[in-house]
Formats: C-alpha cells, structure tokens, sequence
C-alpha cells in the first residue's frame, strides 16, 4: 500500500521547478491547480474527433475566464502508459487524442497524485494559497496497472483528507462502479455520445471556473453548476 503521508518521497525542489510554473512568474497570492487525467485506452477511438473538440472547447472557455490567471493545469493521458505533464498556463494546455492500448487508471491516479502532492507543497512553501482538482475521464475499468486497487483508493482518501476536490467524469456504466468504490466525491455520469462527452467537458470547465472564485474547496456538489 501507498502511504500518504510526510514520508512519501518528494522530488528535488529543481526537477519540481523545471517541469512546473515556477513560483516566479506567478502573479498573486493565490492559485488553484487542476489534474486532469483522460483515458485514452483502445475502447475511445470510435470519439477521437469529438474528444479533440471537447478538449479545445474545454480550453478556450478556461481560457476567456476572469480566473485564467489563477488556474495552472496538468494533463495526464493513460492506456497502458502513462503520460503526466507539468503544471502549465491553461494557454499551454494540449488538445491532442489519440486512442489505443488497455486502461492504467490506477496507476494515473497513483502517479497524478504524487506530482499534485509535491507541487502544492512546493508553492506552499514559497506563500501561495492553493487549491485544488483531482479530474478523471473514463470509460472503462482498469485493467492494465501495476498499481493495486488498494493503492489508488488510498491515494483517493488521502486527496479527500487534503480537501481536494476530486472529480470522475464516467463515459457509460463500465466506470462508474470503480469511481464509486475508489472514493471520487464528485462522479458525472454520461452516456457514451458524442453530444453527452461535449456536455461533459462543458460542464467541467464551468466548474473549475465556478470552483477557482470560491475559498473552500468543493467537497461534494463541484458539477452542480
């Protein structure tokens, strides 16, 4: 099992800064990070178009916000591989899909929540008020990780306890048992459409908005938008 705890091992605070924002080009004390980890597995090829205009229309309604300035994002893209970027300016983040391979979905979280762990540390410690969001999209169960079942809900709770706000966005049934059971206290259940993976990033990109203007974190009503 993960533990979450102090002991969990940090990275140098140079590699967190290099693949991160600096805490020098941010303006302001405050900052609200999103994780956004997409699925990209083999079963999403049949919405590659639609999952790329969703993505671009989730960023451009990120980005005509007032709270623009205040939201660093990270994109995370599983199958098999994982694949975690920094925590950039919503103008940097990636639109691209492309599907193929089985589903790592714990070992995303796992890894996902171990860079949000040490980047919030590290622009704590340097006086920035953070907060932030756990988001997952979909499809499927797991079933190509290393990491156990056990270890990503730990990793869950130990976001729950942090008061982060986490989110699973689940495209059809098969997803929406394992979000339950892995503790997400935010789940958008949708069917698999093309209309209804639009509606979704729609709504998601409402409720960072709506979730970057208020101090507390959302525990259990973020997509009540």
């Amino acid at each position: 099992m993960a533990a979450w705890n102090n002991e969990v091992e940090i990275d140098g605070l140079e590699e967190i800064e290099i693949e991160n924002t600096s805490v020098e080009e941010i303006d302001g004390e405050n900052i609200n990070l999103m994780f956004l980890g997409i699925d990209q597995s083999g079963s999403m090829g049949t919405y590659t178009k639609d999952m790329v205009k969703s993505l671009c229309d989730f960023k451009e309604a990120l980005l005509v916000s007032d709270e623009e300035e205040e939201i660093l994002a990270a994109r995370a893209n599983f199958e098999e591989h994982i694949e975690i970027g920094g925590y950039k300016r919503i103008r940097e983040f990636d639109t691209a899909f492309q599907a193929g391979g089985s589903t790592a979905m714990y070992d995303a979280i796992i890894k996902g929540t171990k860079k949000l762990k040490e980047y919030r540390k590290y622009l704590k410690d340097q006086g920035v008020r953070v907060k932030a969001v756990f988001a997952l999209f979909s499809d499927g169960k797991d079933n190509a990780s290393v990491s156990s079942f056990g270890e990503a809900k730990d990793a869950i709770g130990f976001l729950n306890k942090e008061e982060i706000t986490t989110a699973f966005i689940s495209f059809g049934k098969e997803a929406l048992d394992e979000a339950k059971q892995l503790g997400f206290r935010n789940i958008l259940d949708i069917t698999s459409s093309a209309e209804e993976l639009r509606r979704a990033f729609e709504c998601l990109s409402k409720s960072v908005i709506e979730s970057s203007k208020s101090i507390l974190a959302d525990e259990d009503d973020f997509f009540q938008v």
